[in-house]
């Protein structure tokens, strides 16, 4: 018999998992699968979580996969889905590492994916004083030197962001090939940020005592920290297959119950808008599950349950 769950979760970082939690807890059948393209597992410490700040992202997924345990109704499984798409019978079909796996419902947590810098040294740094987010690790860099690697326009506003925590923040201009205007330096300046033409070649120094960034003449540009701003990638290859609408930045829309343009399609995380932090992601996967369960309302889990809930197509366009 092939396996049918009343909730597919794809993705198990903090939204996915928040989601499977909930469904746990409505005692909705639910499987997750998981793999394992976490965006921030090379931070050292994961903070702004009430309550256990700072903390480990290894940790905190550790310990949100122990507390499924308690959900008998919860699978977790290691793999890929590769296929998804609504069926006739109403049922969605997913491929995971070439099984099928069917679901009523579906919960897409999957994430961006990051573009980093191509310097030597980035991944022995990256997490420890190498970061993507002023707001996850400004904090972290207060009263340092911060080096600030990008491009595009949002690169000044990143930068000034900066200015929240550090004593100084410059910009190296030429690294990702896309040079800085005269536009962008004008703003810059008026921020009082350094703008510094050159190449970034290298990271000098340890991970966590970082000396600077080294450019491809040989200058060493001095910095406690570095933070990236280029571009992320919505991982929305399954919300395309399926239909879902999608923003001019690839992300999934959803309305408040984070319900998709697709009746039965859930997304949370970073994979919607809005501000990508840890705790977010966490309020949005709960919302997205305990909306997913309710939905399933009547729906085949309990004999005794009650009559089903109301439509689930809540969706409004726009």
């Amino acid at each position: 018999m092939r396996p049918v769950f009343d909730a597919l979760v794809v993705g198990g970082g903090p939204a996915g998992l928040s989601a499977a939690t909930w469904l746990g807890r409505y005692r909705r059948s639910t499987v997750v699968v998981d793999a394992g393209h976490q965006r921030n597992l090379s931070a050292d410490r994961a903070h702004g979580l009430l309550g256990r700040d700072p903390t480990t992202p290894l940790e905190l997924l550790a310990e949100a996969r122990a507390g499924l345990q308690q959900y008998p109704h919860v699978s977790l499984w290691q793999g890929t889905v590769t296929t998804l798409h609504h069926v006739d019978d109403g049922l969605f079909r997913s491929v995971v590492d070439g099984a099928e796996v069917f679901a009523h419902r579906v919960v897409l947590a999957t994430g961006v994916r990051d573009r980093v810098p191509e310097i030597a040294g980035f991944h022995a740094h990256y997490g420890t004083d190498v970061h993507h987010c002023p707001a996850c690790d400004g904090y972290t860099a207060r009263d340092q030197v911060v080096i600030v690697l990008g491009a595009g326009e949002q690169l000044p506003a990143f930068a000034a962001e900066l200015l929240d925590w550090a004593a100084r923040v410059r910009i190296i201009a030429g690294t990702s090939g896309q040079p800085i205007d005269d536009d962008q330096r004008v703003v810059l300046d008026d921020q009082g940020i350094e703008v510094v033409d050159g190449t970034a070649e290298a990271l000098v120094g340890a991970p966590g005592a970082l000396l600077g960034v080294r450019l491809a003449g040989g200058e060493l540009v001095e910095g406690d920290r570095v933070f990236f701003s280029y571009a992320h990638h919505a991982a929305n290859d399954l919300a395309e297959q399926l239909g879902c609408q999608l923003d001019h930045e690839g992300r999934i829309a959803v309305n408040d119950f984070q319900l998709t343009s697709v009746d039965g399609v859930y997304a949370a995380g970073d994979i919607t808008a809005g501000l990508q932090l840890v705790p977010i992601a966490i309020g949005k996967g709960t919302a997205a599950g305990v909306a997913c369960a309710t939905s399933l309302r009547g729906h085949r889990t309990e004999n005794t349950a009650p009559t089903p809930a109301p439509p689930t197509r809540w969706f409004t366009a726009g």
